[in-house]
């Protein structure tokens, strides 16, 4: 029979991963011996060996998450080095970029009230326009996100949407309107995508940030009627 391959939980690019996912533990390894014996260093005098994702040659080791047993990695030479680094600032605030708490925008509807007329152009806005700025602290470093409302997609409850790049505005403004056809009770709302993303780190030069995000708006009633017509009588 063959010598049997075992095969490793991590490599180094899943490492990095993880180190994103819990970017304040302490990582290290420990070389896994074929017969347990080490120097004063722990380096083993007989490490076992594997054979890298890459495909290159490799070591296996124990990775500690925290002092704790994670599982096994198959590194290279210079790999081992890596990997007590603190995962890159840039990466961690991209990945928590989508977890922060960016402010859903608020709707306007006019007429106000409610209540909107059938074939009639309602006009549909939001004042939520300006970058919002939020303070996070990330491998003890204070950094600020900013980012601001790129589009708006509105939702006018009887199956259309638009998109666009404007808040709207009030009357006599029509900048986003829309107009129904039929009486109904819609539910109506606006999602903001934020974008032109940045960040800073203790108070440095902002860095670009390539993602963005949708908000999803909360919905509001909106009842579509008919106009009656009344006798006036002089």
């Amino acid at each position: 029979m063959g010598e049997v391959v075992e095969t490793c939980d991590y490599s180094s690019g899943g490492i990095e991963e993880e180190k994103i996912k819990y970017p304040t533990s302490k990582w290290s390894v420990r070389q896994i011996c074929k017969d347990g014996k080490r120097n004063p260093e722990g380096i083993c005098f007989n490490p076992e060996d594997c054979t890298t994702d890459a495909g290159n040659p490799g070591t296996r080791y124990t990775l500690f998450r925290d002092g704790e047993n994670v599982g096994t990695a198959c590194l290279s030479a210079g790999e081992e080095d890596l990997v007590d680094d603190p995962p890159p600032i840039r990466a961690l605030v991209i990945e928590a970029f989508e977890r922060l708490s960016w402010p859903a925008s608020k709707l306007e509807v006019q007429p106000p009230g409610g209540k909107t007329l059938v074939n009639l152009e309602s006009n549909f806005y939001t004042t939520n326009s300006a970058a919002t700025s939020i303070s996070v602290n990330l491998v003890e470093s204070n950094v600020v996100v900013s980012a601001r409302p790129i589009a708006y997609r509105w939702n006018f409850g009887d199956g259309t949407s638009e998109v666009t790049e404007t808040p709207g505005a009030p009357y006599p403004s029509l900048d986003v309107s829309h107009v129904y056809d039929q009486t109904a009770k819609v539910a109506v709302s606006v999602d903001t995508q934020y974008g032109d993303a940045s960040f800073t780190v203790n108070g440095g030069p902002p860095e670009a940030i390539p993602s963005t995000i949708w908000v999803t708006g909360a919905a509001q009633d909106l009842e579509v009627v008919e106009a009656v017509p009344q006798l006036v009588l002089r």
